[in-house]
């Protein structure tokens, strides 16, 4: 036994006495070394490009509006035109109210029109609560006491900002003169098939708990992933010129967060219950054109045939909750009506205002149209 040791101790010593030996290991560690050394370096320069392109960002792009200070938090709030009723918009689950800037100028022609940005988003402070649609109704309502912007309201919404908007209408009925869902989504979209799988992805919801963390370091700036969110194929021309603004105010850390914040905190199972029905206030449900949309690419071709089925039966649904209310379906329109189709947004707008105003009375259809 005490042989075999002193033959290993000699073995190791020669083995270490051997100047090929010690060359490999010196050059793997210099190896290591310089690709730590490079990580490390590319890290730090994503990080300083982020920084950077951010602050620069903060002042190319300075907010439109206001900031109202509601208690703890500010929020960005841009009203334009005048007279009455007041329109209120608000963007889907990563916009900020630069994706109205199609729109406002239509509708600021015939009143007074305020697109506002929910916190964490656009030019607003991050979040102090969770990112529920009642305490996102609660800042609405509080945003427009402080910044003195007094109803009625027709209120219109995209995606799942018209969720909040619901919660906030079905606590300010009296206030509230009529509603226009752009592509809403439904409260139960994630039990419906396609979409609760692609809710219950693994990819999805490693997704929403990565990203967030590559944002310092510049990642989707510098893989394009931002612009890309802001991107349509056969875009407008004038939205083409918006999307270095509406990329700005998403590409941060703190829009990512919220992001992944409202997928976590919302609890859309008693959402229904509080948000609806509306009696027989007039309702607008603008819908995509089937025939256009992808839904991102995210679903395969079976599946997008499923999930565009799925998608038009809870618009169907959605205009239920008004016995005042019509379905349009916006032809040659993707996700997002109010890049492709601002004029169609503004004129069932202005239907709304003239219905509170007295002048036309509102035209409710029982038929999808295709405008």
């Amino acid at each position: 036994m005490y042989s075999s040791r002193v033959k290993r101790q000699m073995t190791d010593f020669a083995t270490m006495s051997d100047p090929a030996v010690n060359r490999r290991r010196s050059r793997s560690w210099r190896v290591f070394k310089w690709l730590i050394t490079s990580v490390a370096l590319i890290v730090v320069a994503g990080a300083i490009f982020q920084f950077s392109m951010a602050q620069w960002e903060s002042h190319r792009y300075p907010p439109p509006g206001k900031l109202v200070d509601i208690g703890g938090l500010r929020l960005h709030i841009n009203c334009t035109g005048a007279g009455s009723p007041t329109v209120i918009m608000e963007a889907g689950p990563n916009d900020s109210s630069v994706i109205w800037q199609l729109v406002q100028p239509e509708i600021s022609r015939f009143t007074r029109v305020c697109s506002y940005d929910r916190a964490g988003f656009g030019w607003s402070d991050a979040p102090n609560e969770a990112r529920t649609s009642v305490n996102i109704a609660n800042e609405l309502d509080r945003l427009l006491t402080r910044a003195a912007v007094p109803g009625p309201y027709v209120v219109v919404g995209h995606d799942f900002g018209t969720l909040d908007l619901r919660v906030f209408t079905a606590r300010h009925r009296q206030q509230v003169a009529g509603m226009v869902f752009v592509d809403s989504v439904h409260p139960d979209i994630h039990h419906r098939p396609p979409f609760n799988v692609a809710a219950e992805s693994t990819v999805a919801n490693a997704y929403y708990h990565v990203i967030p963390w590559t944002v310092p370091l510049g990642v989707p700036r510098i893989l394009g992933w931002c612009r890309d969110n802001f991107t349509f194929p056969n875009q407008p021309k004038e939205w083409a010129r918006l999307v270095p603004e509406a990329t700005a105010q998403y590409c941060r850390l703190q829009s990512w967060r919220t992001e992944q914040a409202q997928v976590t905190d919302e609890n859309d199972s008693s959402l229904a219950a509080m948000a609806g029905p509306f009696g027989d206030m007039p309702l607008v449900v603008l819908s995509h054109d089937p025939q256009v949309n992808d839904f991102g690419g995210f679903f395969s071709p079976a599946d997008l045939i499923k999930a565009e089925r799925a998608w038009m039966e809870m618009q169907d649904e959605l205009r239920t909750l008004s016995s005042r209310s019509k379905w349009i379906v916006a032809k040659g329109s993707e996700h997002w009506v109010q890049i492709h189709r601002p004029e169609l947004v503004a004129a069932e707008v202005q239907e709304i205002v003239n219905d509170a105003r007295g002048v036309a009375p509102f035209q409710a259809d029982p038929e999808t149209e295709y405008k």
